[in-house]
């Protein structure tokens, strides 16, 4: 059951407002925890505030542009993930916290407080362990300070707004009721590496309907006990289920007539340019795809996101259009795309940019490159 914050909704609602207008106020100014935890269950009166989902990017926003007064403790995080902060929002007030006032040297003891490090993660998809199908996570870390622990590698699954999946047939759930996996782990040594823990999780597990699924894993290590030791790491996969459309890019084809911006625009109460794209597609009638536009420097290099919505699994700059046409040839003759001024990481000055724009299918697997648009952007 979600904890309520012990504050009036008067309270509550000043507290939100004031926070709102962090965007025009000195980058000195950090947010509070008790500021955090209001905006997650606040509802606010613009687009961008109003579902939980949005909240925790409008959120994450303002954690990485001004920091945090509050240093992420297991207690804290356990309570701002029952007020909804996503995996994504809990990182960046990790990241952006303050500095502990002095850097000890390790000592890592077999009485020291358990922890652990991430060092690299992959899956093995459509594999089969006791007649299910299903993926095979690796997960490679150091354990320290947990000799003889009895202790839990756990697994979580989100969808891409954020929400852990819940389950629905009493297998594999932790107490809170989501899809969850979980591998016995109690070394014997201090520090003890593992090359390749392996934890297999059955595809029909997610108890998720035909579709095809962005997740992200949510990995940790857990007492058997109950809490939190560390959280190691998460992971981006794409999951199909049920009946998929035969992808066959290359009998795709595609015209583009027009490619413009309008500048100074607002959407969401953010100020950038909209990019406009006039095309038309052949070859993929009633499929699910989006135009994906990218921004380039003169080096070739593109800008880097963390913000959710405008960020590939790369970390780059994105924006995208979703289209499903519904005949053989679809003309699209203004496929808009919103760029707000605040998601361009340059620095003042002016720049010679480029978009580079795509042609997608809805997990973002390319089709085909579309068109490169260049433009200059003076930055203040």
């Amino acid at each position: 059951m979600r904890r309520k914050l012990t504050i009036t909704a008067l309270s509550a609602l000043i507290l939100f407002s004031f926070w709102q207008l962090t965007v025009n106020v000195s980058a000195q100014q950090k947010l509070t925890l008790a500021m955090v935890l209001t905006g997650l269950q606040t509802k606010g009166s613009t687009p961008e505030t109003a579902t939980l989902a949005k909240r925790n990017v409008f959120i994450q926003r303002r954690v990485e542009n001004y920091g945090v007064t509050f240093r992420l403790s297991p207690d804290i995080e356990n309570e701002l993930r029952n007020a909804g902060a996503t995996t994504a929002l809990i990182e960046a007030i990790r990241e952006n916290g303050p500095a502990a006032t002095t850097t000890p040297t390790p000592r890592i003891t077999t009485g020291s407080k358990p922890s652990a490090t991430f060092k690299d993660i992959w899956i093995d998809s459509g594999v089969t362990e006791g007649g299910q199908n299903g993926m095979r996570v690796h997960v490679k870390f150091t354990a320290y300070g947990m000799k003889n622990l009895d202790a839990y590698l756990a697994i979580y699954f989100m969808d891409e707004d954020g929400n852990y999946l819940k389950d629905n047939n009493d297998k594999l759930k932790s107490s809170a009721g989501d899809v969850a996996v979980y591998k016995d782990l109690r070394p014997i040594y201090s520090p003890q590496n593992y090359d390749d823990y392996t934890v297999f999780m059955p595809y029909s597990e997610l108890d998720l309907p035909n579709g095809n699924w962005n997740l992200t894993m949510d990995v940790k290590l857990i007492y058997q006990a109950g809490g939190l030791i560390q959280q190691l790491t998460t992971k981006v996969f794409n999951y199909k289920k049920g009946k998929t459309v035969t992808r066959n890019p290359a009998s795709v084809s595609f015209t583009v007539t027009r490619v413009w911006i309008d500048y100074n625009v607002t959407e969401g109460g953010r100020r950038g340019m909209r990019v406009h794209v006039n095309f038309e597609v052949t070859g993929l009638k009633d499929t699910d795809a989006m135009v994906i536009a990218r921004v380039q420097k003169e080096d070739g290099s593109y800008l880097k996101s963390s913000t959710g919505g405008f960020s590939n699994d790369a970390g780059e700059l994105r924006l995208k259009y979703d289209i499903k046409p519904g005949f053989d040839t679809a003309v699209f003759k203004d496929a808009t795309l919103f760029l707000p001024y605040s998601e361009l990481s340059i620095s003042r000055g002016k720049w010679n940019l480029k978009l580079d724009i795509d042609l997608n299918y809805e997990d973002e697997e390319l089709i085909k490159h579309m068109q490169f648009y260049e433009f200059e952007f003076d930055r203040p």
